[in-house]
């Protein structure tokens, strides 16, 4: 009798191990471009020689993911010319053609020439795109001060296995 108990802890000790490690499928690469379609300035203030900014935006991507964004943040320019954002954005559209929604958590920064950096995090996600995570960079630069950057991102996305 206690043998079969103990093989019984055993396997299921097992099976949760082997649960445990199958909990995500394997980052599989992301490219593609984007661009600001619009960008709103909701309220700005002035604090110690920074501009903040309270703001709105509409982002167009295109290759892993195809649709559109809204997002909305802070966005903080300093007096020697640099700048700080972060972000929250909401996707809605495809990845790697699964449809569904994905917030990202964005933030960054950009140099004196409006050369932009920033990490998008995988916060949550909904429709065929349950369980994805990931991160992606985003390189761009404003060339339309009313409009936002235009650039490319890059970085690892994939999918929790329970989703």
């Amino acid at each position: 009798m206690e043998r079969k108990l103990l093989l019984f802890v055993l396997a299921a000790l097992l099976g949760a191990v082997l649960a445990v490690g199958a909990t995500a499928s394997p980052p599989a690469p992301a490219s593609g471009t984007l661009t600001y379609l619009a960008s709103t300035f909701n309220s700005v203030r002035l604090e110690g020689g920074n501009a903040i900014i309270d703001l709105s935006a509409d982002v167009f991507y295109t290759g892993t993911l195809s649709g559109t964004s809204h997002l909305h943040g802070v966005l903080i320019f300093h007096p020697d010319g640099t700048a700080n954002f972060h972000d929250t954005e909401t996707f809605t559209g495809t990845v790697d053609g699964i449809a569904g929604s994905v917030t990202f958590n964005l933030k960054g920064s950009s140099d004196p020439n409006l050369v932009v950096r920033g990490t998008s995090t995988v916060v949550d996600a909904s429709g065929g795109l349950a369980g994805l995570h990931g991160v992606l960079d985003i390189s761009a630069v404003v060339l339309d001060k009313l409009a936002g950057p235009v650039g490319t991102y890059g970085g690892q996305l994939g999918f929790d296995s329970a989703a």
